[in-house]
């Protein structure tokens, strides 16, 4: 029996252990099993375990978890964003334009 030769989205290979994003929903997660039936090729998710069409997977470099981690601010830097939106908030409500039917 041959193995499987599978592709994602962009026409990239994709092997069990690839990691992969399914775009609609971002959901990633690593290829833990490849099969095909009589309506395709599907590829088994370990982060859902749900089998999804390869050619709506897209495979994509890993992400570390580090990475991903917490951004420190300063207190000046969270006032200042603050006080733009305060700034951008101040709209003056004017019925100059309002116009009434009948």
């Amino acid at each position: 029996m041959s193995e499987l030769k599978v592709s994602d989205s962009a026409g990239n290979p994709l092997n069990v252990g690839s990691f992969v994003l399914y775009v609609p929903t971002g959901t990633k997660g690593n290829v833990t099993e490849i099969v095909s039936d009589e309506e395709g090729t599907w590829a088994l998710v370990d982060k859902t375990n749900l089998y999804y069409k390869t050619e709506v997977l897209k495979t994509i470099k890993q992400v570390e978890e580090k990475e991903l981690g917490e951004k420190l601010f300063t207190r000046e830097e969270v006032n200042e964003v603050l006080e733009k939106q305060k700034d951008a908030g101040k709209a003056e409500m004017s019925d100059v334009s309002v116009e009434s039917g009948g």
